[in-house]
């Protein structure tokens, strides 16, 4: 048995979810680090949302302990799921999805404006008001102060607001964290965290999902055609 927190996903029995879904599951997780791609509409951003719901996060993003909703849209698969866990808890649970994070960052700022004993949410992460701070500032806050290691991360497109030196940092503080004991799930389409040595990379596709490696990956191929072409690869696919 591994240490993992997170295990194994499947379907309730008798269950029946969208087709893009279903061939999904069960999925087994056998790494501190398990890294998602796929394209868009593929699904790993439902399954990443579906979990964290069901480890009790809000589906815009945050803790346990946040419960804000600026407009529920969320899909119902967590309904449908069932989580396999090991004999460890995980003592933070954390849920990041790059489209949301300003109405959690608005959130924060609200619930700190309110009369209360207890220190202010932002202490957390750093100590700043992220409105204050770039979205790749507020990113960098929140992996670098508020994850802990024992702790359960979900991101989703974390790379979205962080530049590619700023993704090896992240890369860093995961390799870091992970091996103190924490858990990562990460759905992305940066080449450089599908490229974390030693992390589970999944592709999601037409409805499977399969282990690659980051070189057989299209995003991978693409980059290096651009990048080694000088731009020329872009001019031949215009035409």
């Amino acid at each position: 048995m591994n240490e993992l927190f997170i295990q194994q996903i499947r379907l309730k029995p008798d269950i029946t979810v969208a087709d893009f879904l279903h061939n999904l599951f069960p999925l087994e997780f056998s790494s501190s680090i398990t890294v998602f791609i796929g394209e868009n509409g593929s699904g790993k951003s439902t399954l990443l949302e579906a979990l964290a719901i069901k480890m009790g996060c809000n589906p815009e993003g945050g803790g346990k302990n946040f419960n804000f909703s600026t407009e529920n849209t969320h899909s119902r698969l967590h309904e449908t799921l069932t989580l396999s866990r090991g004999y460890r808890r995980e003592k933070d649970v954390f849920f990041y999805r790059a489209e949301t994070f300003y109405n959690l960052n608005t959130a924060i700022r609200k619930l700190d404006a309110e009369a209360s004993f207890d220190p202010e949410i932002k202490t957390y992460y750093g100590g700043v008001d992220m409105h204050c701070l770039s979205h790749g500032e507020a990113m960098e806050a929140l992996f670098q102060h508020r994850f802990k290691d024992q702790g359960l991360y979900v991101l989703d497109e974390p790379e979205a607001s962080l530049s590619p030196l700023r993704q090896l940092v992240f890369i860093n503080r995961v390799m870091e964290l992970a091996h103190k004991g924490a858990q990562f799930i990460i759905a992305t389409h940066s080449p450089l965290i599908m490229s974390i040595p030693g992390c589970d990379l999944r592709q999601i596709s037409k409805g499977r999902c399969e282990q690659i490696a980051p070189e057989d990956t299209d995003a991978y191929t693409v980059y290096k055609a651009v990048l080694n072409s000088a731009g020329a690869y872009i001019t031949r696919n215009m035409q």
